[in-house]
Order: structure tokens, then C-alpha cells, then sequence
């Protein structure tokens, strides 16, 4: 039976096998878990990634325990997958949304401090994959310095408030505080073209969470009121599944991206791993992660979406829309 992997996981498994370091290994093979489609064909072939992941993971904690300064146990890298923070007081429900939306198996608990390392899981709206991470707890400012580091390493946060708990907006008011105390501010919208917003702000989304509380109805007019327009807001509620239909669509949006797909002259396009690039990106920006050398010897494209007919040429600068298709030329 054929297996069908899509170009992208391809191209993942290669930076997989060029990689030296133990944590751009694991997100790799992390990437090449989410892009790869799920039927029997490819049960084999994820086994023996899973195979691959844990003995990659014993790896990493044999070095933590033998190499002081070694990899950051608290740190999740980045792949090629957009990736999301989840971040909020004790007991929000951040591990529970993890569950509910991704392949992950956390620790869910009434009790606080359930998580006590970051946890990713794969999140899919139709076809492309999120990572969320779900993050230990923030109890206090200063911030620690790893939440710091994994917000800047990732594409946006979601801050989880708990509607049922009576502090709920101190705690919001007081994680936010302390991104910005530490340099991040957590902002609607971030300007990519600007170095200091790309690296000292993150696309945010409050998460009203535990909708189905007694006392969620005032504490969300309460936090309404503080929040205002500052971020986009979802209300949701996880013991119930309140609100969570449309989630993974929310979240992209958040991320500002826009879906390309390929094709090879004379062959369908493959529709089942879109390339993801900012909203404004090129056809050149496009072709570039298709492959780098496409950067120096793109000669011109053909795309069916947003030209003015199927099949138009366009060149570089042609500003690319979600759901085209490009068929790339080079020299």
C-alpha cells in the first residue's frame, strides 16, 4: 500500500538527517510526525519515528544528567511547524486544552502545579498543524528566564484565564506585567518588518476559559473591562467543550499566515501540505522555502488563485493569498 508522504515531509526528514543537535532533531522528527498523512500505510513508518523520538529524548536526558550547561530541559525548540505558547496562573486549564485539542497526554489535575515541564502537542485545522506548548504555571514576576525564552521562540502566546477563579484578572494583568517587565510585550498585532516588534512583541490571545462556572458571567464582564481591545478574546470552557468548534481556526488567524500549495509542471498540485507564509509574503518567499537555491535561480511562476486567470505567470514580487497554487520556473 502506498504511503503518499507529501514533498514537506520529505524536506523534513532531510533537515532531520542534517541536524548535529539533539533538540533540532526532536523537533524535526516531531515535523515529520504531524506532516505525515494517518492511514495503515504509515503506521510502520510511525512506529519507528516514535521509536526514533524516545530514544532521542533518553539521549537528551542522559545529557542533561552527565553535562552541566547541557540542553535546556525547559526549552522546546522550534521546527518548521508554527508554534504556539500556552501560558497562565495554577489550574487555568492549559493542560486540559492540551488535551482536548492535541495528540499530547498530559497530566490533567484539579490540583495545582500538575505540569512542571513544557509539553507540545499538534493541533490541526484542516490541513496544517499548530504545535501548542503548554507551560508550567506562572505564580509570581520576575518571570523566570526559560518562559522568556521559549515566548520569543514561539509564533504567538495564548494566555489562559480561569473565569471561575476570583483573582482572575490579577492574574492576567500580572503575567502580562511580567512579560513586559522582562522586554516582550504581548500584543494584537506585530509588524514582521520592523526588527524591534518581530523580536520584542508576540501576537496574543486571551482564552477565557471554565465558561460554564458560576461565577464565570461577572468575571467576564470584569475582564472584559480590563482587557478591552488590548487582545482578540475566545471564550471557552473545557469540562463542557464550550466554544472550541472553531479554536483551531482562531489560532491560525492569530498567527497571520496565509496557505501556498506546489505543483510540478503537467502533475495535479499537492494539496495536503501547504507551504506557510506570512500574509504580504511573495512568490519568491514562497519559493524559498520550497528551496533555498530557488532564491537565486527563479525565473518566474504560474499560479492559480489569486491571478487574474488559472495559470497566470507572475513574477517574484506577485503577493501570494491563502489557498493558491504556484508551479515554480527556474533558470
Amino acid at each position: 500500500m502506498p504511503t503518499n508522504l507529501p514533498l514537506q515531509y520529505h524536506k523534513a526528514e532531510e533537515r532531520f538527517k542534517a541536524a548535529t543537535d539533539i533538540n533540532e532533531k526532536i523537533a524535526h522528527l516531531r515535523d515529520m510526525m504531524a506532516i505525515m498523512p494517518h492511514h495503515k500505510a504509515t503506521n510502520k513508518i510511525r512506529g519507528e519515528l516514535r521509536k526514533k523520538l524516545s530514544a532521542l529524548n533518553e539521549q537528551l536526558e542522559t545529557s542533561k544528567k552527565s553535562k552541566k550547561g547541557g540542553p535546556n530541559p525547559w526549552f522546546v525548540p522550534h521546527g518548521e511547524t508554527p508554534q504556539v505558547l500556552l501560558v497562565g496562573a495554577p489550574n487555568c486549564g492549559k493542560s486540559s486544552l492540551l488535551d482536548t485539542l492535541t495528540n499530547a497526554e498530559p497530566v490533567v489535575a484539579e490540583y495545582p502545579f500538575s505540569t512542571t515541564l513544557p509539553q507540545p502537542g499538534i493541533m490541526t485545522w484542516e490541513d496544517v498543524n499548530i504545535e501548542l506548548v503548554d507551560t508550567p504555571p506562572i505564580m509570581q514576576v520576575p518571570l523566570e528566564h526559560w518562559i522568556l525564552d521559549q515566548a520569543r521562540a514561539a509564533d504567538a502566546v495564548l494566555l489562559v484565564a480561569d473565569l471561575g477563579a476570583p483573582d482572575c484578572c490579577e492574574a492576567v494583568e500580572m503575567i502580562a506585567g511580567g512579560f513586559e517587565e522582562r522586554g516582550l510585550r504581548l500584543v494584537s498585532e506585530v509588524n514582521p518588518e520592523d526588527e524591534f516588534s518581530a523580536h520584542n512583541e508576540r501576537r496574543t490571545m486571551l482564552i477565557a476559559n471554565k465558561a460554564d462556572h458560576p461565577d464565570a458571567p461577572v468575571n467576564l464582564e470584569f475582564i472584559t473591562e480590563l482587557v478591552g481591545g488590548r487582545w482578540p478574546r475566545v471564550v471557552i470552557s473545557c469540562g463542557e467543550e464550550q466554544g472550541l468548534e472553531g479554536f483551531a481556526h482562531s489560532v491560525f488567524d492569530l498567527l497571520q499566515l496565509v496557505r501556498v500549495y506546489t505543483k510540478v509542471p503537467g502533475k495535479p498540485p499537492d494539496m495536503k501540505a501547504p507551504y506557510l507564509v506570512p500574509i504580504g509574503a511573495t512568490v519568491l518567499d514562497v519559493a524559498g522555502k520550497v528551496h533555498r537555491d530557488f532564491l537565486q535561480s527563479f525565473a518566474s511562476a504560474k499560479i492559480w488563485g489569486s491571478g487574474k486567470f488559472d495559470g497566470q505567470t507572475v513574477e517574484r514580487g506577485h503577493v501570494v493569498r491563502d489557498g493558491d497554487i504556484l508551479e515554480i520556473h527556474t533558470r
